[in-house]
């Protein structure tokens, strides 16, 4: 079975997006490896920049040109996808507009904490890593004309992928990265074919290419947070190890209308997200069974009554199914 991420009605707009996460904390008292990650999550979200880059997974190649500003403390972006369907996706701090012209729509959702993407892909905080990665500097190279060092995070389970990330020597711009499964094969990387760091981003190119006139505007509510302690109507019985709840939300889909419940899990590196919601009656595009993938994603899906459950996360299939798995009703 296949899987387009628009097929998930009630999905975030990231997945429409190439998203990927990586941070890490040193776990061999290598104080250079985590001094350079906290330059990259600097290097990201303070840098003005704008390049093509290059997001592989499996044997797809995407191409996307970015354009990131950032004035007076204020972040925006935008990405234009240069193959492939047609898509442009607009980003400051409070949302995320994602136009799509081949089917006359425009998607537009809150931007949560836990929506990252290349380059800036590291999270803020990078705490309790130490137990399950091996964290270490691995050299230099070039990528993209300019001068790099890396480092190379490994995982010390299965349930969680490794990674390895390139930054720019002069301003610790993350130029690569990729991710590699428990046979140490890469299933997915970025990279800048071209990049220009520093300089002015002009206004005029933060606006999409086109105004889309009579498109048909889907818009999600920000969501409400609900307390991580508070009484759940599901739960995850079983958790791989290191992985926590770090945010609940209450969504409500923008095409559907109905109220969907959001759990994000985290060893504090890779991110699971479940999505529990209602199946609309007569459809069967909302419905997912058991285990798929796209790229390096993995999704599980299962029924339980009249609603949909679906867990997906840039891990091994083994995490999700777990996970998926194990999720129950509280009576």
């Amino acid at each position: 079975m296949s899987i387009r991420p628009s097929s998930i009605g009630w999905a975030p707009i990231a997945m429409l997006l190439v998203v990927h996460v990586a941070s890490a904390r040193t776990g061999n008292g290598s104080e250079s490896a985590e001094r350079l990650i906290r330059q990259m999550n600097q290097a990201a979200h303070t840098l003005n920049y704008q390049g093509t880059f290059i997001y592989q997974h499996g044997d797809q190649i995407d191409t996307m040109h970015i354009f990131h500003q950032v004035e007076n403390g204020a972040t925006r972006e935008r990405l234009v996808s240069l193959n492939g369907a047609a898509r442009e996706v607009i980003r400051n701090r409070q949302e995320v507009e994602c136009y799509l012209p081949d089917e006359n729509s425009v998607l537009v959702e809150h931007r949560s904490l836990s929506m990252r993407s290349f380059p800036a892909v590291i999270p803020r905080s990078l705490n309790r890593l130490e137990k399950y990665y091996l964290i270490r500097p691995d050299g230099a190279g070039r990528v993209a004309g300019h001068r790099v060092r890396t480092v190379l995070i490994t995982p010390r389970d299965s349930y969680r992928y490794g990674y390895q990330l390139w930054a720019d020597r002069r301003t610790n711009l993350l130029l690569k990265s990729t991710l590699f499964n428990e046979r140490n094969h890469v299933v997915e990387r970025f990279m800048f074919t071209n990049v220009k760091i520093g300089g002015p981003i002009p206004d005029s190119e933060l606006r999409p290419e086109k105004p889309h006139k009579g498109a048909v505007w889907y818009r999600e509510g920000s969501g409400v947070e609900e307390p991580i302690n508070g009484k759940l109507d599901w739960k995850v019985e079983r958790l791989p190890p290191g992985f926590r709840l770090s945010l609940r939300m209450v969504r409500v889909s923008p095409r559907f209308g109905h109220r969907v419940e959001h759990f994000v899990y985290s060893d504090g590196l890779a991110v699971v997200s479940v999505f529990i919601g209602p199946v609309r009656q007569g459809s069967s595009q909302d419905r997912i069974r058991g285990l798929t993938h796209v790229g390096a994603v993995h999704v599980f899906g299962k029924i339980i009554g009249d609603h949909q459950i679906t867990v997906i996360g840039e891990v091994p299939a083994k995490t999700v199914d777990m996970m998926g798995t194990s999720v129950v009703r509280v009576h």
